[in-house]
């Protein structure tokens, strides 16, 4: 008998012991303030950007890491640039960049303090997202993306699989460059110094590395200052679901809008069918229990429709 209650004792013991060992790892895991990411750049596609020099820095003022330096970028908007070998752990509480913009033919500086709060909480949070076997697993951002934009625009993004999420808007300075050539050179290209001298050679050379259609839709249009905020104005809207018959349903869905951010929404969530303050449309991938659709959205249209 006296056997039997030890083991009971000792049995009770150790699930207490279980119990207060997950807590406690479960106390860490929202208290944790070091997550492994990537960082990247990108631009909208016809308006590229290089980074000349840039860095992220911790809540000591103490380097993360540098900005990627991967060449000419024009990833697009809606998604991330190269890592190029660049990222951190610690939470970044201090962007600094310069680049090229090279439609704008300017040099732009961003200096700001970051949100380290909310990037805090966002990679906390995380989101669910589903397997192809259909098994639902919960993750955490694991890429930070920086996007400029015409203006001197400056977004902010956490990135996972199929889920992106805004952090902040951020405003650029542009940048006078004393000498052209010596700028070059901290650029890492070779450029005969007859063609750059001034500053109005080095960016009439800038330029003329766009694309003829991208330098021709500018000449015609101008550059459309201010779309990149009109992107991240909210909306209250839903999409209305209506399968073929009622043997199929929609198992989770991949939605993607003109500011960046990307929704992974599962079936929980579009069972309820519930409003959503979101940006504009930009593609939705529509998943039936066998097929797949995806629907492509023009910006204009959407904003005139909203």
């Amino acid at each position: 008998m006296y056997a039997k209650l030890k083991i009971l004792i000792a049995f009770i013991l150790l699930m207490q012991v279980m119990g207060c060992k997950e807590k406690n790892q479960n106390k860490n895991k929202m208290t944790q303030e070091e997550f492994s990411y990537m960082v990247t750049v990108t631009a909208p596609e016809e308006y590229t950007v290089e980074v000349n020099i840039g860095y992220l820095l911790d809540k000591n003022k103490k380097l993360i890491c540098g900005m990627p330096r991967a060449g000419q970028v024009s990833s697009g908007w809606q998604y991330d640039g190269s890592k190029a070998g660049m990222g951190g752990s610690a939470i970044p509480h201090h962007l600094n960049l310069t680049y090229i913009a090279f439609a704008e033919k300017k040099v732009y500086t961003i200096d700001a303090d970051l949100p380290a709060d909310k990037i805090l909480e966002a990679l906390r949070k995380g989101y669910d997202r589903e397997e192809r076997n259909g098994s639902i697993v919960h993750e955490t951002y694991d890429v930070l993306t920086v996007g400029a934009a015409p203006g001197g625009v400056i977004v902010v993004w956490l990135s996972g699989n199929n889920n992106r999420t805004d952090i902040c808007r951020l405003q650029a300075k542009e940048t006078d460059i004393q000498d052209p050539i010596e700028f070059s050179k901290s650029m890492g290209w070779s450029i005969d110094g007859k063609n750059i001298q001034t500053k109005t050679l080095f960016f009439d050379y800038v330029y003329q590395t766009l694309p003829d259609s991208i330098k021709t839709n500018i000449a015609k249009n101008g550059i459309p200052y201010g779309k990149w905020d009109k992107y991240r104005e909210q909306y209250k809207y839903r999409f209305v679901l209506k399968p073929y018959d009622e043997k199929d349903v929609f198992t989770h869905n991949y939605y993607l809008y003109y500011n960046g951010e990307a929704d992974e929404v599962l079936r929980t969530e579009l069972d309820k069918k519930e409003y959503m303050e979101k940006g504009i449309p930009y593609t939705c991938n529509f998943i039936f229990t066998r097929y797949s659709t995806e629907i492509v959205f023009n910006d204009q249209e959407m904003l005139r429709v909203f």
